[in-house]
């Protein structure tokens, strides 16, 4: 797990996911198959667009895997008539718990490049919007 701002993306040459640290005036490429990705001029103004896409729109969202989210709840479902749906409330608690202890990233509308690594940024922007996200539909 990288510590420093990185960013994550599915490369479009390869199609496998990669991440890559991102520093001062640095290119970088896919780790997978070595092509090029962007170039960061500064990580202060990062986020004035998109260093691979040149996006400037981003949205925020939690580091959190979807899928277990989702298994959390479904246990507490299938327990709901054996604990008399006490174990629903429960497993909804300990989901939001678990959600709110991982952190936030950062993500580009257009390309979906994922930016961790930047515990204040992301203050800046909000959650998904569907009507934003409709917009670049077309670039996924």
């Amino acid at each position: 797990m990288l510590k420093s701002p990185s960013l994550s993306r599915h490369c479009d040459q390869c199609k496998q996911y990669g991440a890559v640290e991102l520093g001062e005036n640095a290119s970088f490429v896919c780790p997978n198959c070595s092509h090029p990705w962007g170039k960061t001029t500064s990580l202060d103004a990062i986020f004035e667009y998109c260093p691979v896409c040149r996006c400037r729109q981003f949205y925020t969202s939690k580091d959190f895997n979807q899928l277990l989210g989702c298994l959390v709840l479904l246990i507490g479902i299938v327990l709901v008539p054996f604990t008399y749906g006490i174990s629903l409330p429960v497993f909804a608690l300990l989901d939001w718990f678990l959600a709110g202890k991982v952190p936030t990233v950062i993500n580009c509308y257009k390309c979906g490049s994922e930016f961790r690594g930047f515990p204040d940024a992301f203050k800046r922007f909000k959650p998904f919007l569907h009507h934003i996200g409709l917009k670049y539909d077309k670039y996924r």
